[in-house]
């Protein structure tokens, strides 16, 4: 019986784990800051000046 309790407990345990690394690789982290997009820049918000801000 504790046996089967143990197995069942180490289940749920493992089912947990894996769907937090699931959620959490899911959230591209390990791409960088080059995959964002940021429109602002030192006079303010991009889209109100109607032009772009060229890459550095």
């Amino acid at each position: 019986m504790i046996g089967a309790m143990n197995t069942i407990i180490a289940l749920l345990v493992l089912t947990a784990l894996f769907t937090v690394l699931v959620s959490y690789v899911r959230h591209d982290r390990f791409a960088g800051p080059s995959s964002t997009t940021h429109r602002f820049d030192d006079l303010g918000e991009v889209d109100l000046r109607q032009h772009l801000v060229p890459r550095a």
